[in-house]
């Protein structure tokens, strides 16, 4: 079964997590049918990846790494990745002169 996937990975703050994937899925559901229609596939599936700006995941985000066919040990990296670079841009932010 040929299938094609949408990814889109978004980092909101921490109180917009389920509006964020609700917009992601809507987003993308007018290209999933062309795409399914132009390239010859059985289905497209969207997988919107949210985590927030502080590391916190959506509740199915489990059940899209297993979409993906990605086991669990990655959500530690995303996790991390995550707060890594919000750290950053907080920092960055602190150092700026007046």
């Amino acid at each position: 079964m040929r299938r094609a996937i949408i990814v889109d990975i978004t980092i909101p703050h921490d109180d917009n997590l389920v509006n964020a994937e609700k917009e992601k899925v809507s987003k993308y559901l007018d290209l999933a049918h062309e795409i399914t229609a132009l390239w010859n596939v059985e289905s497209t599936v969207i997988v919107p990846i949210v985590v927030s700006v502080n590391g916190l995941f959506a509740r199915s985000f489990d059940l899209l790494l297993k979409k993906l066919s990605l086991g669990c040990w990655i959500k530690g990296r995303i996790q991390k990745a995550v707060v890594l670079e919000t750290a950053r841009i907080v920092r960055s932010f602190l150092t700026l002169e007046p």
